[in-house]
């Protein structure tokens, strides 16, 4: 068990700075690619992988009914405030803002591994 408290801690570092590194070595930024972008999937399957192994069963449903809701709200956000939809836009600020929120239920889900005996 204290290897997977400090497995979900040590994939949570090294993801966030292997995305860090990539992006500054390959100059992603000039072509409108950050850190967040390729973090993103790699927080969904790390999560998937440490709730798979730590819970009797995994939370990955869970995470996927928060982004879904997550896409209602910008949808209903967009249409709303621009009065239009366009869906490049769309895409580039629902996978920046999912890998906030699954970067915070990651965090979450961190916490209730170490609470766990």
């Amino acid at each position: 068990m204290i290897l997977i408290k400090l497995a979900s801690i040590l994939l949570l570092v090294l993801t966030l700075a292997l995305a860090i590194i990539i992006s500054r070595f390959f100059k992603l930024k000039k072509k409108g690619i950050n850190f967040a972008d390729l973090a993103f999937p790699f927080l969904i399957f790390e999560y998937y992988l440490i709730t798979a192994k730590v819970f009797s069963h995994n939370y990955l449903p869970v995470l996927g009914i928060v982004l879904s809701l997550l896409a209602i709200i910008l949808v209903f956000y967009f249409l709303n405030t621009k009065r239009s939809f366009y869906y490049p836009k769309f895409i580039k600020f629902f996978w920046r803002a999912g890998f906030l929120l699954t970067l915070l239920i990651y965090i979450i889900m961190i916490v209730q591994v170490f609470m766990m005996k």
